[in-house]
C-alpha cells in the first residue's frame, strides 16, 4: 500500500509543476490535493496530455514540429531528379528536388535546388512557396517573409490563407509586431484560424489595447461553440489559451 502511496505521491508533485508551468485555473490544484491521488490522474488525462508542452514554442505550422533532417540519403526518387537535372537541367527538375527534400524535413538541402528553380523561372509559385517553407523551419523569418510578401501581393488566398498567415507569423517572430498586426488582421478578416487570433490579440494588449485584446479572445472563444467535433478537438489548445488570458484579466466566461 506505502508504494502506491509514494507512487501517487511522485505524480502529484509531478501534475503540480505542470500547473504552475501552464498556469492552469487553481481549481485543478484544490482537486489534484482533496482528490489525491485521483485528482492527479484527472489533471494528467484532461490538461497535461490534451495540451504541448508549454515548454515547446507554440505557433509553428504543423509540419515544422519535427526537427529537420540535415543528412542526405538518397532515395529513388532523389536519384531520378539528380538524373534528370543531370541530362536536362530543367527549372522544374530542381523545384521537385527541393520540394522532396522539403517533405521529408531535410530543409538544408532543399533551399539550394529551389533557389535554383527561383532564379532560372520566377513564376515556378511552388517553389517559391517551398522556399519560404525552408527558410520558416530554419528560423530565417526575414528571409521567409521577403518571398512570401511577394507571394501574397499575387494571392492573397494562396494555399487557402496559409501564405498570408505564415507572412504575419513570419513577422511576429521576427519582432516586427506593426506588420504582424496589419497581416494579423487580414488573416481574421478572411479566415477563422484560430492561433491568428490569439497572436493578434496578444500584439494588441502588447501595445496597450487591452479591451480590443479581451473583445478579440472572446471572439475566438464565441467562433468556437459550434466547431465540429474533430475541429474543436484541433484547436483546443488556443481556446484554453484565450480562457487563460481572460482569467488573467479579471474575466469569467460560463
Amino acid at each position: 500500500m506505502n508504494i502506491f502511496i509514494f507512487l501517487g505521491a511522485i505524480l502529484l508533485i509531478w501534475m503540480v509543476w505542470d500547473w504552475i508551468k501552464r498556469k492552469e485555473h487553481f481549481v485543478w490544484l484544490i482537486i489534484m490535493f482533496f482528490l489525491f491521488p485521483v485528482g492527479a490522474l484527472a489533471y494528467f488525462f484532461f490538461v497535461k496530455s490534451r495540451a504541448p508542452d508549454p515548454a515547446t514554442p507554440s505557433g509553428s505550422p504543423g509540419f515544422f514540429n519535427n526537427p529537420p533532417q540535415t543528412k542526405e540519403i538518397d532515395t529513388q526518387e532523389t536519384l531520378q531528379l539528380k538524373d534528370m537535372i543531370g541530362k536536362f537541367n530543367k527549372p522544374y527538375h530542381h523545384q521537385e528536388l527541393g520540394l522532396l527534400y522539403l517533405e521529408e524535413k531535410k530543409y538544408e538541402l532543399a533551399i539550394p535546388p529551389l533557389k535554383e528553380a527561383v532564379t532560372r523561372d520566377p513564376d515556378l509559385i511552388d517553389a517559391q512557396y517551398g522556399l519560404a517553407k525552408s527558410f520558416y523551419a530554419l528560423q530565417r523569418y526575414t528571409e521567409a517573409a521577403e518571398i512570401l510578401e511577394e507571394l501574397v501581393k499575387v494571392n492573397k488566398k494562396h494555399d487557402y490563407g496559409n501564405a498570408i498567415f505564415g507572412l504575419a507569423e513570419c513577422y511576429r517572430l521576427s519582432g516586427d509586431d506593426e506588420k504582424a498586426l496589419k497581416a494579423y488582421e487580414a488573416v481574421i478578416n478572411s479566415y477563422h484560424f484560430f492561433k491568428a487570433y490569439y497572436h493578434y490579440a496578444l500584439l494588441l494588449d502588447k501595445r496597450g489595447k487591452k479591451q480590443e485584446a479581451i473583445d478579440t479572445m472572446k471572439s475566438l472563444i464565441g467562433s468556437s461553440k459550434d466547431l465540429p467535433d474533430y475541429k474543436l478537438e484541433k484547436e483546443r489548445h488556443w481556446i484554453e489559451e484565450a480562457y487563460k488570458f481572460l482569467r488573467k484579466n479579471g474575466i469569467e466566461l460560463a
